[in-house]
């Protein structure tokens, strides 16, 4: 299904025009059919050319102008619409303006009420549209001259419309789905029902969501498209869905259905404004603000980003603090009027949704280069949810073992660790103490090996022919105090093996090897056990030594202690 959002000014038909092209009355409520005007969302739906199309019949009287603006969320083009009798007004202007700052494309032209007018008025009132529509996204658009009461204008318009759906671009799926809310009621016999355009990913029955910015879960239990019940929605699609977990009076328009887990959120992003040519000031931080951002209405402070002000006809930037958090992704569009001089300022597009630097300094745009420079190091996950968007590797310099980072930080960090390796010597450096990223970029260097935890130059000794191994050895079981050599050596040697930590002393292993032996001996000599005073004087040496030794037979299981003596353990 697409989406056609109808605009224009009030009573220049627009339900009237859905009514004929749909065989639906949008017009819903009895204050609507009463006063003749549309005042909250009317949706219609029919098929053209095979394909389903959805029509948003939004208000055109300025005081339902905030209702206008939360129905042209998620549409693909619009059917804009001038009466032949009254031509061009004020809010036909604003319509315009807000849908080109909403970043919308495509449209048809729509001159209605033609069978009211003579071909003089209707010349006119054509050059007149051409004229407003100059410059714009509609100044290509066709135009079609209808009266609802002539059959053949009406397929004309059909036909129009075909062709205009036929040249869209296919429904993006970004594996995420959202549904902003615009209406909530309750159901006899169902329960609570929303209603809104699905866009991102399919949905189906029994997937669980949560409603932003409550954080309250709900369970989809029924769904319907055009008043037909279905088990899954493709994205694109007006939709109502039935849902568990929460009252209707708990869940408004402007409320977000998300999956969990999938959008990181935000309640700070920058962005660009295009601010209207007709707007008679500056824009800056001072002001009250509204904006109005899928079918949400919310109050924001803001402030310029590059310069105090924002003039009218040109496009800034503007950091943007809202009071919760949304669902929000880098292009999405938004609509800002100020609520003291009560106009439309203009519109833009949310450019990031995280920034991290100060708005002095910030130069938000959507490239993927913008946001890993900026971070230095982040992992692909991560930069999918702050991009929005699934990101090719292609898109950035350098990826390691699902980290990014710029080419120049990948060799500033990988010239910082070799150093480091160099500056270790023989000793090396322990992998452990090193940052996440800077293990990260050990495989890629060339002068590097890493064993046993620790990173060495390639041309390092190996710690075993380390001269204090001799040492060591030569000592047997009187060992010096380890105290005077390089603690990370001593390390090193002891998780190789070559040497023992026993008590507060280091034995090389052939010492405790003489140990064992020395133990096996004794309990043949005396099979009841023996003393450390034998044990000490088999091995010639004094207590300080054989109590270290003793201990660690009993630890490592070749011996057992039994009172003063010690038997034999289950390794002898």
């Amino acid at each position: 299904m697409r989406i056609i959002a109808t605009a224009g000014h009030v009573d220049h038909g627009k339900s009237s025009l859905v009514q004929a092209l749909t065989g639906t009355d949008p017009d819903r409520w009895e204050e609507e059919k009463r006063r003749g005007l549309t005042i909250d969302l009317g949706f219609a739906f029919t098929q053209i050319a095979e394909q389903q199309i959805g029509f948003i019949d939004v208000p055109g009287h300025v005081r339902f102008l905030r209702n206008m603006l939360a129905g042209i969320g998620g549409i693909d083009a619009c059917m804009f619409v001038v009466a032949a009798n009254e031509g061009w007004k004020p809010q036909t202007e604003e319509h315009l303006r807000i849908l080109d700052a909403l970043g919308i494309t495509r449209g048809v032209i729509v001159l209605t009420k033609t069978d009211l007018v003579d071909a003089d008025t209707l010349a006119l009132t054509l050059d007149s549209v051409h004229h407003r529509v100059r410059s714009t996204f509609l100044e290509a658009a066709p135009v079609v001259q209808v009266s609802v009461h002539n059959s053949a204008t009406l397929d004309t318009l059909r036909n129009t419309l075909g062709d205009l759906i036929a040249s869209l671009p296919p429904v993006a799926n970004t594996h995420q789905p959202r549904i902003w809310v615009d209406r909530s009621f309750a159901a006899k016999g169902s329960g609570t029902v929303i209603t809104g355009t699905l866009t991102g990913s399919p949905l189906s029955i029994g997937d669980e969501l949560m409603v932003q910015p409550t954080n309250v879960a709900v369970k989809v239990r029924g769904i319907q498209s055009n008043g037909i019940s279905l088990d899954k929605l493709d994205a694109g699609n007006r939709c109502a869905l039935n849902i568990t977990g929460v009252d209707h009076l708990n869940i408004n328009r402007g409320d977000v259905l998300v999956f969990d887990g999938q959008w990181l959120g935000t309640n700070k992003f920058d962005a660009s404004l295009k601010v209207l040519e007709s707007i008679q000031h500056a824009v800056s931080k001072r002001g009250s603000y509204m904006m109005y951002v899928g079918s949400r209405e919310i109050k924001v402070v803001l402030h310029t980003i590059g310069s105090t002000s924002i003039q009218s006809g040109e496009t800034g930037f503007i950091r943007v603090a809202l009071p919760d958090t949304l669902p929000l992704v880098p292009g999405d569009r938004f609509i800002l009027r100020e609520s003291g001089r009560d106009e439309t300022i203009g519109g833009g597009e949310v450019l990031d949704i995280q920034p991290i630097l100060r708005s002095s300094k910030a130069k938000p745009n959507k490239e993927i280069l913008r946001l890993v420079a900026e971070r230095g190091w982040v992992q692909m996950e991560q930069l999918r949810l702050l991009a929005g968007r699934n990101v090719d590797i292609s898109e950035v310099e350098q990826e390691l073992d699902g980290w990014v980072t710029t080419t120049n930080n990948l060799t500033e960090v990988s010239k910082e660790v070799s150093e480091l390796i160099t500056a270790s010597k023989d000793v090396g450096i322990d992998v452990a103490t090193l940052t996440t990223h800077q293990r990260l970029v050990l495989p890629t260097l060339t002068n590097a090996n890493v064993r046993e935890g620790r990173a060495r130059s390639a041309d390092a000794n190996d710690v075993a022919s380390h001269p204090i191994v001799k040492l060591f050895a030569d000592a047997g079981c009187m060992p010096s105090d380890a105290e005077q050599f390089d603690k990370a050596i001593i390390r090193q040697l002891v998780q190789r093996g070559i040497l023992v930590h026993c008590d507060e002393l280091y034995f090389h292993s052939s010492a405790v090897d003489t140990a064992v032996n020395a133990a096996r001996q004794l309990l043949v000599a005396n099979p009841q056990g023996f003393t450390v005073a034998q044990f000490r004087e088999h091995l010639g040496v004094s207590r300080k030594y054989a109590l270290p030794l003793i201990n660690h037979l009993d630890t490592t299981g070749f011996t057992r202690r039994r009172d003063d003596v010690r038997i034999a353990g289950a390794k002898l």
